[in-house]
């Protein structure tokens, strides 16, 4: 959450400055502490079971706890990380400079590592905001990122620092990075910068794979963004128009068969007879 307070100017004059802190809030910070460590008994205990199974010979019981157990992890890390950025991440504007805690990886996903910044007002160059768009009509992603181009020592563009990005379907609002990017062009004097509409390749963006089917210099209108979201609309109701009637057709099969329902699943976890 955002928290404010009024300062006096550094020139002496009757002007105040507003102090924001950007941070996660308490509720957020407990949730994530607390549903990490009710999980994490049961992820450490997952190893035991599997070689549990695989020394009684249930090789197919190890393989599905196997695959209960990737799953498991993709679950864990996602937390580890959510509970990493609530616990670190930080963004404060004081009077002559804003402070910065931020994922040091690239993506709209908060990584492992944290770099810190410390940016005066006068050293920034520019402030850009701009709009990526990731995959098709199947599962489009809508981002929008911010960052800051600091000056170096002669006055011209310097470091890019990019500050974050945030989905426009699930804006975050504990970190609402568009909003920030203008908080910091406003402290420093500068037009917020919008670079508009690009496409990007999310292979080419989180693991260096470059691609040939995404052109990353041509500008998207808004438009061509209209049409992709009507496209998406009509492949997600084709999806789940498909799933429903896949479920009408078991249902009705299952009502239609003599067997009764679940003897197949009983026949099959039979034991063996004892000899």
């Amino acid at each position: 959450m955002a928290e404010a307070a009024a300062a006096v100017g550094a020139d002496g004059s009757d002007a105040k400055h507003e102090r924001t802190v950007y941070a996660a809030g308490g509720g957020r910070k407990l949730f994530f502490s607390f549903l990490f460590l009710i999980l994490l008994p049961f992820y450490l205990s997952i190893p035991a079971m599997v070689v549990m199974r695989v020394r009684h010979g249930l090789y197919f019981d190890a393989i599905g706890l196997g695959i209960v157990a990737t799953a498991f992890t993709i679950l864990m890390v996602l937390i580890v990380i959510e509970l990493l950025f609530s616990i670190r991440a930080r963004v404060a504007f004081g009077e002559e400079s804003v402070k910065m805690t931020l994922p040091s990886g690239r993506g709209p996903t908060p990584m492992l590592f944290y770099r810190s910044y410390d940016i005066p007002y006068d050293k920034v160059h520019t402030v850009e905001t701009r709009r990526e768009i990731y995959g098709g009509s199947l599962v489009p992603v809508l981002l929008k990122g911010a960052r800051i181009i600091t000056k170096n020592d002669e006055g011209g563009e310097g470091q890019a620092i990019p500050i974050g990005y945030v989905s426009e379907a699930n804006m975050d609002p504990a970190f609402p990075y568009p909003d920030i990017a203008r908080k910091i062009a406003e402290r420093a004097r500068l037009p917020l910068i919008d670079r508009g509409n690009v496409r990007r390749s999310f292979r080419r963006k989180f693991f260096g794979i470059k691609g040939s089917r995404v052109n990353e210099v041509d500008l998207v209108d808004e438009a061509q963004i209209a049409e992709l979201n009507q496209s998406h609309r009509s492949v997600v109701m084709g999806l789940v128009g498909g799933l429903l009637l896949l479920i009408v057709v078991g249902i009705v099969d299952d009502l239609a068969s003599e067997v009764p329902i679940g003897q197949t699943a009983s026949t099959a976890l039979s034991v063996s007879p004892a000899r």
